[in-house]
């Protein structure tokens, strides 16, 4: 499913027979390929078969979304690869609806409840067809990137210059999440082979420190530091299932939040709740139905926020709390570029009103804010080249589109100048 779709998103080949066989071997692949499979693959089955050109052989968001060859094809964190980098196989856009069976949540059930969110959508107009309109100017950006570069993970300054890797060892490593000090950098490791004993790993941004926090057995990924640095959520396969979880920054004291599937979580500002994306219980193919939750951290309050056919998840809370941003098929329309479906970048408000495309015409996910809220950053490739993954820009509102000198995805921008708006 979802866990590895944002890997697999990264290295998709556009030829349907070297993809299959580049996911059995390729890392990116994997990834990219894991997100669509991880339902099977957490079920112990592997799946190695081409959907419409797209090998799906990872593990349900255990792959990674690194590699934008694959990138598109799958990149969800537990099947990390397979949300994200659906987008390699995009094509080109419009919607649909749909609806998603309730679904209750929480450590007490009896504290939890569910709620559907209306699905209202705003559709904007095409930016690039707006009078005046501009590309954003690297001089309006500031910060340091940390993203997937490959099978290891990198920094780099905004406009690409001073990158710096932080992994080095053999296997995948990526799925990247800043400290909010921006000192150290937690990430998933998957030496063994995407979906096989990964776990997640933390380093200090010099290199230095690396030190196992998840230590099982289970796969462990999709590392999301909470704003006030004192948690870590992550998604687990240990147990039953994938579920959300939470440690201290040191790996200890674990503790379970949900009862449903649960991948690549992402915090409200003030540190009392998180999204995150689920698999339905039709999740399966090409293009699985995963939706995106909101939960709050004792595990109460569940809430749906999408329930558009297809994949729906890779959630990025604004700094100021008032949207999400997220990764989406609902554009798809059935088409596919490269083996995968199309992908595209929405935003909407924290209740799941609101609905709005700010992508058009590219393929991208795996949205991440800008520190001071005014831009939005995500993994993206042209149509025209699906297999070529960037770090690109964009304005909440849609305007300004630009691809940034980053050749990666999963990418996480912070700047400790900037204040949050």
């Amino acid at each position: 499913m979802h866990r590895q779709h944002v890997d697999d998103l990264r290295r998709v080949d556009a030829s349907p027979i070297a993809a299959a066989e580049q996911v059995r071997s390729d890392r990116v692949a994997v990834r990219l390929v894991t997100d669509q499979n991880r339902a099977e693959v957490v079920a112990g089955v592997r799946i190695a078969s081409l959907q419409d050109g797209l090998a799906s052989s990872r593990p349900v968001r255990a792959a990674r979304e690194s590699d934008w060859d694959t990138f598109w094809v799958m990149r969800s964190r537990l099947h990390p690869l397979t949300i994200l980098l659906a987008l390699v196989a995009v094509s080109v856009s419009c919607t649909s609806n749909g609806s998603v069976p309730p679904h209750s949540v929480g450590v007490e059930q009896t504290a939890s409840t569910f709620t559907a969110a209306p699905s209202t959508v705003e559709s904007p107009s095409d930016p690039s067809s707006r009078p005046g309109a501009q590309a954003i100017r690297l001089s309006e950006l500031s910060g340091r990137v940390v993203y997937d570069c490959g099978d290891d993970v990198c920094e780099a300054d905004i406009d690409g210059s001073n990158v710096q890797p932080l992994t080095h060892r053999s296997g995948p490593e990526f799925d990247p999440t800043w400290s909010p000090d921006g000192t150290r950098v937690a990430y998933r490791d998957s030496r063994s082979g995407i979906n096989n004993n990964d776990q997640i790993y933390v380093v200090n941004v010099d290199g230095s420190g690396r030190r196992n926090l998840s230590r099982t057995y289970s796969n462990d990924w999709g590392p999301a530091w909470s704003p006030d640095g004192r948690l870590i959520a992550f998604n687990s396969s240990r147990g039953f299932g994938i579920r959300l979880f939470v440690m201290r920054p040191d790996g200890s004291r674990v503790r379970q939040i949900t009862d449903i599937e649960a991948e690549y979580p992402s915090w409200a500002p003030d540190a009392r709740r998180i999204a995150f994306m689920s698999a339905q219980p039709d999740a399966h193919g090409s293009d699985p139905n995963y939706d995106v939750f909101v939960v709050n951290v004792d595990g109460s309050h569940l809430e749906q926020l999408t329930g558009w056919p297809g994949e729906d998840g890779w959630p990025a809370w604004s700094p100021n709390g008032k949207w999400i941003a997220f990764t989406t098929t609902h554009d798809a329309k059935g088409r596919y570029i490269g083996g995968g479906p199309y992908r595209d970048v929405y935003i909407m408000r924290p209740d799941g009103t609101g609905k709005r495309r700010i992508v058009v015409g590219l393929i991208g996910a795996v949205p991440v804010w800008a520190p001071d809220g005014r831009t939005i950053m995500f993994a993206g490739s042209r149509l025209s080249r699906p297999g070529v993954t960037s770090v690109w820009v964009v304005r909440p509102d849609g305007s300004g589109l630009r691809r940034l000198p980053i050749r990666g995805q999963d990418p996480d921008w912070i700047d400790p100048s900037s204040s949050d708006r």
